[in-house]
């Protein structure tokens, strides 16, 4: 399969992607273009970028190349238009507009027309690109396209000459020789490697640099030497003023004859071949974005559904913790703390002989029925349930916020993992176009809200439908008759033979009242936790599919699972490795 068949084949595809047209991956439409961009070069002749910082000399260094004054100084750094020379046995130029218009006319008057608007950014906005054509031996092979420089007043120049990354086959470099290491001009170079350009470095301004040029040379190969192929130290002024003088000492103290032999040696004798391998290394370099979207998207997703299907186990498995240290902690309530005031206090009068020979009947039996009160019971209960509401409360979302932490934990692994399989890919997102719709993806981006905040389940109609109040309101305290409980104490503090029992009789008394709280408190509260934990889990599945699918439903879903394996499984079954063979 020739590239070209390979180009469209990848196009097709890409188009028929489930993610292609999602809101949140702009990414791939914008791939798509630059595919268009890579198929319609194959017929072009090679492209030659001067790029670079402003003032760092690039319109000097293309009229050295041209041999001739073709771009004046300043003029694309200050009027955000892109300028590309190309031979032309007619010396002319033509404006080409956005709109499929053009206006051809002398070089003359289109530099006059770019001079004349230049503080007209809506003018420039609707300017594609500029064609000027001359009759200069040097550009019979290839197109020199004068860009904006990236640091300029307006940020359109910056997008205008991004554009052209893709139609760029070679790109020549001007660093300004008194200002290297800007970490922004770095950054743009990094960006043109990634996308597979060959890159030339150029330090400019070389006579304005005091010291031994090898070391400018030298440092910026230590800092940027595994992006470019080769690095250049000249003066681009007095190379063209060199070769406007016909001086060739002049021209080779400049160092642009090293220059130009080496893009003669490496580039123009063999352009079709460059051209070929630049291409190639694009189509690669979008190939393996393409891959890695896809692939990391449905990684997530495929996370996110079995976080979707766990909640339930993991509050389930949760929720029965919690039961069994809340039950216990009630049942410990009721066999040892319930009643034990009142407890105390009917011990106290059975020890005291003195109390039943001058205490009558009556008031023993009102005493004790103040003690066994059914709205004192009550209060007791009421109390103990408020705080075993906070108990309750305090461990379920302690439960829950682990279960969050955990699954942060998690998402946060897996994020790692994916930008280090992006970090570690030799032609990595160009840019930060592609990074940014992926975190902006709200399908496909870490877990929102801490990975789950399940914990907030309990904060929203879990707590509010499902209380101890509203579970266990019904109960009536099973109090036994005052007169009767009373009656059985007296009956054995007054009974001689039964003395030594009396506070086991007591004991017996309370038990009764205890075992009949048990019975109908500890079944009540079992089943409000169980309650409380569907309803937790059903508010959490609500809150995650909410969160997190981005409109879709959990069938929805699924079906994108297995639409993105496929859309994966199909692409690699047509591999790059159908590319021709190529230069590294």
């Amino acid at each position: 399969m020739d590239v070209k068949q390979h180009i469209a084949q990848i196009s097709g595809r890409l188009k028929q992607s489930p993610l292609y047209h999602d809101k949140n991956f702009t990414r791939l439409p914008e791939i798509r273009k630059e595919l268009d961009l890579l198929y319609a070069k194959l017929d072009q002749p090679l492209h030659a970028a001067i790029l670079g910082e402003v003032k760092a000399g690039k319109s000097t260094l293309l009229n050295a190349f041209a041999g001739g004054n073709i771009s004046p100084t300043n003029t694309t750094e200050t009027t955000a238009c892109i300028l590309k020379i190309t031979y032309g046995t007619e010396e002319e130029g033509c404006i080409y507009y956005k709109d499929g218009s053009q206006i051809a006319a002398s070089i003359d008057t289109v530099y006059q027309t770019l001079s004349e608007h230049r503080q007209e950014p809506e003018f420039f906005s609707q300017i594609d690109y500029i064609v000027i054509k001359k009759n200069l031996t040097g550009l019979k092979q290839m197109y020199l396209i004068d860009t904006p420089g990236l640091e300029t007043i307006t940020a359109l120049n910056e997008e205008k000459t991004t554009q052209y990354f893709q139609s760029v086959d070679v790109v020549l470099w001007v660093f300004n020789g008194n200002y290297l290491g800007q970490s922004d001009v770095n950054e743009h170079l990094r960006h043109l490697s990634r996308m597979g350009k060959p890159i030339v470095a150029i330090i400019n301004r070389i006579d304005q640099v005091d010291g031994d040029p090898q070391e400018l040379v030298d440092y910026l190969d230590d800092q940027l030497g595994i992006y470019v192929q080769a690095i250049f130290p000249l003066s681009a002024q007095k190379a063209y003023d060199g070769i406007m003088n016909q001086d060739e000492a002049a021209v080779e103290a400049s160092g642009f004859s090293a220059l130009y032999r080496y893009l003669d040696e490496h580039i123009e004798r063999k352009a079709d071949q460059v051209q070929m391998d630049s291409i190639i290394n694009s189509v690669k370099a979008l190939e393996e974005q393409i891959r890695l979207l896809h692939k990391q998207a449905l990684e997530q997703i495929e996370m996110k559904m079995r976080t979707y299907l766990e909640l339930d186990e993991q509050i389930q498995y949760n929720g029965n913790l919690m039961l069994q240290t809340i039950m216990s902690r009630a049942q410990t309530w009721v066999q040892h703390d319930f009643l034990s005031n009142a407890e105390q206090t009917i011990r106290n009068r059975i020890n005291d002989q003195s109390f039943f020979n001058t205490t009558s009947k009556e008031v023993l039996h009102r005493e004790m029925g103040q003690l066994l009160a059914e709205d004192r019971l009550q209060q007791e209960i009421n109390g103990f349930l408020g705080q075993l509401q906070q108990d309750i409360y305090r461990e379920w979302h302690g439960r829950l916020s682990q279960i969050d932490t955990e699954l942060s934990q998690l998402y946060q692994e897996h994020q790692i993992k994916h930008d280090l399989e992006i970090s570690q890919l030799q032609h990595a997102f160009a840019g930060q176009t592609g990074m940014d719709s992926m975190k902006d993806s709200v399908l496909i981006a870490g877990a929102a809200g801490g990975a789950l905040s399940v914990y907030s389940a309990i904060l929203g109609p879990a707590a509010s439908s499902v209380t101890i109040g509203s579970a266990v309101g019904a109960i009536m305290p099973p109090i036994l008759l005052a007169g009767a409980a009373v009656g059985l104490v007296s009956g054995y503090a007054r009974s001689k033979k039964q003395k030594s029992n009396q506070t086991m009789m007591a004991n017996e008394v309370l038990d009764r009242i205890r075992s009949q709280v048990s019975r109908e408190l500890l079944p009540s509260l079992e089943q409000h936790l169980q309650q409380l934990c569907l309803q937790t889990g059903e508010e959490a599945k609500r809150e995650f599919v909410e969160k997190n699918f981005d409109g879709r439903r959990v069938d929805e879903l699924k079906d994108l699972v297995e639409r993105l394996q496929l859309f994966l499984k199909e692409a690699n079954e047509e591999t790059v490795a159908q590319l021709p063979p190529h230069r590294t």
